[in-house]
């Protein structure tokens, strides 16, 4: 479930959704295009109000489905061309196996309460051979720890993982992929969901 402040602070999330820009788009499509054909399907899981899914709908291109727990969140991704909607909770996607040809998560993990069901979840509804991309926050940092104090303090679980213990665990849902640093405190893994034959445990 959202947490308060993606009740109250959708505007200001829309607002603060404006940081992306063409270039991020740019850089995020790069990564994500080996997994998406000319009618590709993206799942851009925890998106919020839309702006990221709705630039790369332009810039892939391809048809992009945001999943959010936040209703309101979600009346602002509506408004972008190329860009579904699904009110869903992470831990359990309204979605059937190998529905998508990638997913992207961005800035959102660590917002999830149970992250190993969210993973395990993206290996499900992502197809074999198909692609994940996270982008997350690094908890080493001191901004970063002080960024994990501010969110407990809203009431939002701040589970901010080390690039090491995300690669670990999305191994253990069958997706293998590596990590590298975006200069800062961030990060991004990128990897792939493994072929039935090469799955050795967790789905």
């Amino acid at each position: 479930m959202p947490g308060a402040i993606f009740k109250w602070g959708a505007p200001l999330f829309a607002h603060a959704a404006k940081r992306w820009s063409d270039e991020d788009a740019e850089a995020l499509a790069g990564m994500l295009r080996p997994y998406l054909g000319p009618h590709g399907r993206l799942l851009d899981l925890g998106g919020g109000t839309g702006r990221l899914a709705g630039l790369l709908a332009e810039t892939v291109p391809c048809a992009v489905t945001v999943a959010d727990s936040s209703a309101r969140m979600l009346g602002y991704a509506d408004r972008f061309s190329g860009v579904e909607t699904a009110l869903a909770d992470a831990t359990a996607l309204p979605f059937a196996d190998s529905s998508f040809d990638a997913v992207l998560v961005c800035d959102a993990l660590h917002h999830f309460d149970l992250p190993e069901a969210a993973v395990r979840e993206m290996s499900r509804v992502v197809r074999p051979g198909g692609g994940v991309v996270i982008v997350e926050i690094d908890p080493s940092s001191r901004f970063a720890r002080l960024l994990v104090l501010g969110e407990r303090m809203l009431g939002e679980p701040a589970g901010f993982m080390t690039p090491t213990d995300l690669e670990r665990l999305l191994e253990s849902v069958g997706v293998r992929g590596s990590t590298e640093s975006q200069g800062g405190m961030s990060y991004v893994f990128v990897g792939e969901v493994a072929t039935v034959a090469g799955v050795e445990g967790g789905r």
